[in-house]
């Protein structure tokens, strides 16, 4: 599984990466979702948090997801499987031409950053404790159905 941003999108996170959001987002993270473990990449200067599932959407069968926060409140949340399967919910300047804000959705089955393929996330909140609530239940939802079908299609997902 990789993880993280694979630097051809030609955008980023501003600002430093958030120890105390990274934390925060762990605990929420662990608090809620039984098959969750997470750690930090580094423990005292960290780039990303790790969250691994104990197991996998449908065939999957396990996976894991890469988190980045920044101190301006930007975010990259990195969806990835055993399958190969890859998603994302990012808050961060972009070039697309949609969604016109910052927040927006890359699909599986690749994340893919084709103009044509990236959305508005269903994400609508940048605090900590509200994503990581979101990233939770969309994550739950798409594992309790099984399929990848409509992971942004949660409607107020915190």
């Amino acid at each position: 599984m990789s993880g993280g941003d694979d630097g051809t999108e030609s955008h980023s996170l501003r600002g430093a990466s958030d120890r105390r959001s990274l934390l925060e987002f762990r605990d929420v993270v662990e608090g809620m979702e039984p098959l969750a473990t997470a750690a930090l990449d580094d423990p005292l200067n960290p780039d990303e948090l790790r969250i691994s599932l104990a197991d996998g959407i449908g065939p999957a069968s396990r996976g894991r997801f890469d988190v980045r926060w920044s101190t301006t409140n930007d975010y990259n949340i990195h969806y990835t499987d055993d399958r190969g399967r890859n998603l994302r919910w990012d808050v961060h300047p972009h070039e697309y031409p949609a969604p016109d804000d910052e927040s927006h959705f890359h699909p599986p089955p690749d994340a893919s950053s084709d103009d044509g393929a990236v959305e508005a996330s269903c994400i609508d909140v940048r605090q900590v404790q509200l994503v990581a609530r979101a990233t939770v239940t969309l994550w739950r939802t798409l594992y309790d159905a099984e399929s990848l079908e409509e992971p942004n299609g949660v409607v107020d997902p915190p």
